[in-house]
Order: structure tokens, then C-alpha cells, then sequence
């Protein structure tokens, strides 16, 4: 096929060997890791097909990599959705893929891990639609599920020697949606 990096960086990628018993998941996997491998480099929707020919004969089986990158692509857009208490400065400062930049699927993962390491949200889903009319831009949508992160505790007590104990703690995870963290707490012991 057309490749767009040499066979020297894509054959290591390729983890079966001559001599290997047959297994459809070490084809399926090296065929992912060349799409991924081509996705960091801007190659959003490479396609790379595993293609058996099967001597009967030997009880062999070889494949051929037809590997089509197609348009490499850039980010004209990162949009963020469902948060509704937090900033988007706050999930943009975790983006690791920028706008206007080439597209790279490794930076897209790292990107929705670190989002996910805030412990704002319980689910994290990112989208790479094409951008209508264009053969070479993606945006990047990001969906959040925000989760309750702020608390408060009061407790009360009684003891013979100080008598009524009173304690109160408020916490703020996300205070003001900037991702910072407040805490105070109070007792009367």
C-alpha cells in the first residue's frame, strides 16, 4: 500500500514471526497497533488489512499488510460538553492534543486519562467526527459525566468533662469550577 513511514518503523510493529503458530488476535493486534501507529502521525482513519493466503498443502498461512493511511488530518476544534460546574479552561489545561495541531490518537488517549485522574467525573467520552466539507480536519468532541464532588459533615457529641461536642466540615472539590480544592473544618472539643 501507500506507506507514508518507512517499512522499518512498521515491521516491528507486526508481532507475529515466520514459523509462529497461527492466531487471529496477534493479526488483529498488529494490524491495530499499525492504524495507532499511523494515528499519532496524523492518520486518523488509517485502514490496515491482514490479507491470508493459505497454502494447504504445508499447513501455512502468510499474510500481506495492505496498509491505506489515508488524508492525514488536523484539529480544527476541541468542544467540550456536559460540564456544567467546571470551567472548559479546567479540561483544556488536561488536553494534550491541541487545536490546529496534527491529529494523534495516542495524544487523544493520554488526553481522556488525564481528564479522568481529576476525579470530576465519572465517565469520560472523547469523539473525533470529520468536519463537514473538509477532507482534512477533525474536531474533537469531549463528553463529560460530571460526578458530586463537594461534601459536608456536622457531627454532635456529649462528653462529661467538656459536655456538648460540635464539629462541622465542608469540603469543595471543584470550588467555583476551577478544579481547585477548599477545605475547613471546625470543632468545639
Amino acid at each position: 500500500g501507500n506507506l507514508t513511514l518507512p517499512e522499518k518503523v512498521l515491521r516491528p510493529l507486526i508481532s507475529i514471526k515466520p514459523g509462529d503458530v497461527f492466531s487471529r488476535e496477534e493479526v488483529t493486534d498488529s494490524s491495530k497497533r499499525i492504524s495507532d501507529r499511523l494515528g499519532d502521525d496524523g492518520y486518523a482513519f488509517a485502514n490496515v488489512n491482514a490479507v491470508p493466503e493459505i497454502d494447504h498443502k504445508n499447513d501455512t498461512v502468510a499474510f500481506t499488510f495492505f496498509v491505506d493511511p489515508g488524508p492525514r488530518v488536523y484539529v480544527r476544534r476541541i468542544n467540550f460538553f456536559g460540564n456544567s460546574s467546571t470551567d472548559d479552561e479546567v479540561l483544556r489545561r488536561e488536553m494534550r492534543q491541541f487545536e490546529g495541531a496534527w491529529f494523534s490518537a495516542s495524544k487523544i488517549k493520554r488526553s481522556r486519562e488525564r481528564l479522568m485522574r481529576l476525579g470530576l467525573f465519572d465517565d469520560v467520552n472523547i469523539e473525533t467526527p470529520m468536519v463537514p466539507g473538509t477532507s482534512d480536519e477533525v474536531d474533537v468532541n469531549v463528553t463529560v459525566k460530571e460526578r458530586l464532588v463537594n461534601n459536608f459533615m456536622a457531627g454532635i457529641g456529649y462528653s462529661d468533662v467538656d459536655g456538648i461536642l460540635l464539629n462541622a466540615n465542608v469540603t469543595f472539590k471543584n470550588l467555583f469550577g476551577t478544579g481547585k480544592q477548599l477545605s475547613t473544618s471546625i470543632d468545639t472539643s
